[in-house]
């Protein structure tokens, strides 16, 4: 048995309460359980980032074995009165020492719960969202485009340069037709990841742009090959190193003072994600770097 114990604005489930005991008797040595999915993910991706071990550096150990011993307290006053059996074990997540799960702390934390690892996580992702408010990153790799605000939410588009490429591909230079669709592909898949953060829509906040290829685009702006990095590009830069690479043949393009001989082709569909992303986010600048 369980019951809500936190809610979000939208009356969502942040945090639910468990029982001492399953419905079978089995013990339950979590007590707060964190369930609201954003929550879960933003903690998640703080654990992949070394979480656990960098909390267990960054708190008392006799403050953290403290609030292990409340939160098994807690939890034990729970129990029936009467109960003869076997009885949960340890403190936050069921361990007795250090810490095993940030979600665990958090959804405590986030119960009222005196934990100072919550407290930790709770700073720890209020820092990544005042990051979040100053850049999202659009890394561009080969088989995908990346977007991501200061590990508080990523996104993924299936539309690397290789799959750009082969859009562009039958025509040197590319068609006209061929290079719209291309940049309405990549316009389409913006379009999703609006309707998941509109805040991006609501108050576009800087944008910095990532990957080999795209930096391509910078050097032929810039028009050397190792340019003091990060490059900033405004619109009509964009545009015009787009209608440059765009219209040329290959055998042309190879011309292009800073272009890298490889990246000839990947070039091409680069600049068609730097000049989507600008119009689809209403930029008039970007930064850019390898």
């Amino acid at each position: 048995a369980f019951e809500v114990v936190v809610r979000d604005d939208g009356g969502r489930p942040v945090v639910i309460r468990n029982a001492p005991l399953l419905d079978d008797g089995t013990p339950m040595p979590t007590r707060f359980w964190l369930v609201g999915p954003d929550e879960v993910h933003a903690v998640a991706r703080l654990e992949a980032a070394g979480g656990v071990r960098a909390a267990e550096a960054a708190v008392d150990p006799d403050a953290l074995a403290e609030a292990h011993h409340r939160y098994a307290a807690e939890r034990d006053a729970a129990l029936p009165a009467d109960w003869d059996g076997p009885a949960p074990a340890g403190g936050v997540g069921g361990t007795r020492t250090g810490v095993k799960c940030l979600h665990a702390h958090y959804a405590w934390h986030l119960a009222g719960g005196d934990d100072p690892v919550g407290r930790w996580v709770a700073s720890q992702l209020a820092g990544a969202t005042r990051s979040a408010t100053t850049g999202l990153v659009v890394q561009v790799r080969d088989d995908l485009i990346e977007l991501s605000m200061a590990g508080v939410w990523s996104e993924r588009i299936p539309l690397g340069t290789v799959r750009l490429g082969e859009l562009l591909a039958p025509g040197d230079p590319p068609a006209p037709a061929d290079l719209t669709n291309a940049i309405g592909a990549v316009a389409d898949h913006l379009d999703d990841v609006l309707i998941a953060h509109p805040e991006l829509r609501d108050a576009p906040p800087a944008v910095h742009l990532r990957g080999g290829a795209v930096a391509q685009v910078a050097c032929v702006e810039v028009g050397v090959d190792e340019p003091a990095w990060p490059v900033e590009l405004v619109r009509d830069a964009a545009e015009d190193v787009f209608r440059t690479v765009a219209t040329e043949c290959r055998a042309d393009r190879r011309h292009n003072p800073g272009l890298a001989p490889d990246q000839v082709d990947a070039v091409v569909a680069a600049s068609c994600v730097v000049v989507a992303t600008m119009r689809r986010l209403h930029l008039t600048s970007v930064t850019i770097a390898p």
